[in-house]
C-alpha cells in the first residue's frame, strides 16, 4: 500500500482513495458516514461513537487512523454529559472528497443536516434536563432527611 508498510504504519505519503477503501472496514466507514451526514458542523466523540456503533475501547484507534489518512480533524472540544471535554470531529476537505468519491453513501441516509442538528440540540437539552432533575431529586431527599449530605454529593458526582 502506497505510504504504508505491512502493518499499516505510515511511511511518509498518504494512501490513495482505493488503498483506503481496501483498508477502511465497517467501523471507520460508519464513522465517516456519520461525519459526512453532519455536513461541516462536527460531532463530539461520544455522539460519534454512539451513532456509528463503535465500542468505546476502539474509538481512539479508528480516529487516529482516519487522522493519519487526513480524512478527519479535531475542530473543537465540548462537554459531553458529565464527563470531561470531548473532541469534536469533522471531515477534512480530503475526507469530504473521499466520502463523495470513495464511499457508496445513500443520498438520504440521515435526512437533511438541519434535521440532524435539531436532534443533536434536543439530545443536549434532554441531557441537561436529566441532570437538573437529578439535582432536584437529591435536594428533596436531603431536605426530607432520608439522605445524608455526603451521600447526596456522591450521587451527584457519579
Amino acid at each position: 500500500m502506497n505510504g504504508y508498510n505491512k502493518t499499516g504504519t505510515s511511511t511518509g505519503s498518504l494512501p490513495t482513495f482505493a488503498e483506503m477503501r481496501d483498508h477502511l472496514g465497517d467501523a471507520r466507514q460508519n464513522i465517516l458516514t456519520v461525519l459526512h451526514a453532519t455536513d461541516t458542523s462536527g460531532v463530539n466523540t461520544s455522539d460519534l461513537r454512539e451513532q456509528a456503533g463503535i465500542p468505546s475501547d476502539s474509538m481512539s484507534h479508528h480516529m487516529r487512523k482516519l487522522q493519519r489518512w487526513k480524512l478527519v480533524e479535531e475542530i473543537d472540544r465540548e462537554y459531553a454529559g458529565r464527563g470531561s471535554r470531548a473532541f469534536v470531529w469533522s471531515l477534512t476537505a480530503r475526507g469530504r472528497e473521499f466520502c463523495d468519491d470513495g464511499l457508496e453513501l445513500p443520498d438520504d441516509l440521515f435526512g437533511e443536516p438541519e434535521d440532524f442538528e435539531a436532534l443533536r440540540t434536543e439530545v443536549s437539552e434532554l441531557r441537561n434536563d436529566v441532570e437538573a432533575m437529578k439535582k432536584a431529586m437529591v435536594q428533596i431527599a436531603v431536605k426530607a432527611g432520608g439522605v445524608k449530605q455526603e451521600t447526596a454529593q456522591e450521587w451527584l458526582s457519579d
